[in-house]
């Protein structure tokens, strides 16, 4: 099934159809502002302005650079040189995204979950190979560009996607600085199990200083799990960025803003949304494609209560996340870390599949659900929780 590997001139030469990003394709990117602002604040304004800086998601389900490759490799027709050139588009595409981003002076952008779309290779279990390949191409190729586009435009860039270390394939999310250099990288914790076919589990939350605040990162099914967000703000995350391919609900971002009084950021195939401390929807990108949604946010300043708040004058703490660090009571919450809490008591053991005779069973629906689909017919399967 796997064709000859595409060579590194061949990359350079699809950069020519790649790099027909957003402009030279005539396409209108949508720029949607927050509510609360208009224009950039610039430094020494007045009114604690110089303090906020524009967080932005960018959500894009279409490249038109992509269109008509053969990349799934479910179907006959896939082809190998056709995916990795895909990789090589797919990153072109969203450098033109990231100068429409500076353009709008954005200090820090969060691109969707799996942005070079290699989740259909992952659960494509008849030749693992093809994913691996394809993973081992973009881990440097994805370093050296968007590092590259972080320092151009002097931005921040929080990117998703399959990553090589060592002989383990990571779900990571890399924060890259404005200088170009990775700032940090969070590796995927909670994956549905279909993930797990191929890809290693990360085991913790960092958070990583830089010059707008700390910032965090999650992924997609994390979202499901209230722990890991609290997580990201114990290890000091100002700001979360979550990348995801299923689109998060507003309440998901109301709460966990609210919960761990953070700014939070999503970035996802629809309904990329921005939120505050205060649980305020800042920005919905909506069903716009391609769109940038921003926010001017005071990402420092935004759990400081006023001088007349009740619980200031009571507890002596200004700081709403300070005052809920120092109120914590640690002791209580042990059974979140039990293995076996009680609850595990009203279920039966096991029940996994992840036995390889499960595994064989599931992937055979998996595969047969897949090929249904793209011959036009009903699929039975849905995703409603």
């Amino acid at each position: 099934m796997m064709e000859g590997k595409i060579t590194r001139r061949e990359f350079v030469r699809s950069a020519a159809v790649g790099a027909a990003s957003v402009a030279s394709l005539g396409i209108a990117v949508q720029s949607v502002e927050s509510k609360e602002s208009s224009t950039k604040p610039e430094p020494g304004g007045s009114d604690n302005m110089s303090d906020k800086v524009r967080i932005a998601a960018i959500q894009s389900n279409r490249v038109p650079t992509c269109s008509g490759l053969r990349t799934n490799p479910f179907s006959d027709e896939f082809s190998m040189n056709d995916l990795l050139l895909s990789i090589e588009r797919r990153i072109a595409w969203y450098e033109g995204l990231f100068d429409q981003a500076a353009g709008e002076k954005c200090d820090l952008v969060v691109i969707t979950e799996d942005f070079t779309r290699l989740s259909s290779c992952m659960t494509f279990l008849d030749d693992r190979s093809i994913f691996q390949t394809a993973v081992k191409k973009q881990t440097p190729l994805i370093l050296e560009r968007l590092g590259a586009a972080s320092r151009k435009n002097s931005m921040f860039i929080v990117a998703c996607y399959f990553a090589l270390e060592g002989d383990t394939i990571y779900n990571v999310a890399d924060l890259f600085g404005r200088k170009g250099e990775l700032v940090g990288r969070y590796r995927k914790v909670h994956m549905p199990q279909y993930e797990l076919w191929q890809v290693t589990p990360g085991d913790s939350f960092p958070a990583f200083e830089t010059d707008i605040g700390w910032i965090g990162m999650l992924i997609c099914y994390d979202q499901m799990w209230p722990e890991a967000a609290s997580c990201c703000a114990m290890n000091g995350a100002q700001l979360i960025c979550h990348p995801s391919a299923a689109s998060l609900k507003d309440f998901h971002m109301r709460t966990r803003s609210k919960d761990n009084q953070v700014h939070y950021i999503s970035s996802t195939g629809r309904n990329s949304m921005i939120s505050s401390p205060l649980a305020d929807i800042l920005a919905n990108a909506e069903d716009k494609d391609p769109v940038i949604v921003h926010a001017d946010v005071d990402i420092k300043g935004a759990t400081v209560a006023d001088e007349l708040f009740w619980e200031y004058l009571y507890s002596g703490i200004q700081d709403h996340k300070e005052r809920h660090l120092k109120f914590r009571r640690p002791e209580t919450y042990r059974v979140l870390t039990e293995k076996n809490p009680p609850l595990s008591n009203q279920y039966p053991e096991g029940g996994v599949a992840n036995t390889p005779e499960t595994i064989e069973e599931v992937y055979r629906k998996h595969k047969e659900a897949r090929q249904k689909g793209m011959r036009g017919e009903k699929v039975p399967y849905n995703w409603r929780w």
